[in-house]
């Protein structure tokens, strides 16, 4: 290679790099791997880390009493190993009452996630498990409201971010590393009259 398309090369892995949060020397850890470039490698990581996983809440109103069923569809059966499912509402309209995982797929609670901030309108979830989940369909866990307003009540998802900085996302490991492989969720995720 010429001195010069030496630098345009390495000019593109860096800036490669950079858009794409950063570039790592990585060993080839399969045969399939060998004889691949970084570029190669890293692109066939993240097509592995696809966002193919949905976000599906479900509600059951009787009286003044709302159960909300937090739910992923996983089409391609792709490996969970956490889920965090932060959900926004309107306190004015709805109180949160208890948070339950019976039935959930993810054995584990996060610290200080699974509980109501009534002031805010969140419920924070947070759940993973020590071995993956794969599921076409997958309960994460259900949410009991008490209706306290009078009004249509919108439930989005809480502060989504491509990456894992947000407060909403399903996570896959792809060589170790975490990988966030929710779609954008829906807004509103979840009407109740």
């Amino acid at each position: 290679m010429k001195p010069k398309e030496l630098v345009l090369a390495t000019a593109l892995i860096v800036l490669l790099g950079i858009l794409l949060g950063g570039c790592q020397v990585v060993e080839p850890t399969s045969k399939k791997e060998v004889g691949q470039t970084v570029i190669e490698q890293f692109m066939a990581r993240a097509v592995a880390a696809k966002k193919e996983v949905g976000l599906k809440l479900t509600a059951e109103k009787v009286g003044k009493t709302v159960k909300v069923k937090i739910a992923l569809e996983n089409p391609n059966v792709k490996p969970i190993t956490s889920v965090q499912s932060w959900l926004s509402y309107d306190p004015s309209l709805l109180k949160g009452v208890s948070v339950s995982a019976e039935g959930s797929a993810f054995s584990l609670q996060a610290p200080f996630d699974n509980t109501f901030d009534g002031t805010k309108g969140i419920l924070a979830i947070g759940r993973s498990s020590p071995k993956a989940v794969e599921s076409k369909s997958v309960l994460v866990a259900e949410a009991t409201f008490e209706v306290v307003g009078e009004g249509v009540v919108m439930v989005d998802a809480y502060d989504y971010q491509d990456d894992l900085s947000g407060h909403t996302s399903v996570n896959t490991l792809v060589r170790g590393k975490p990988f966030n492989i929710l779609r954008r969720p829906e807004s509103p995720l979840l009407v109740i009259e």
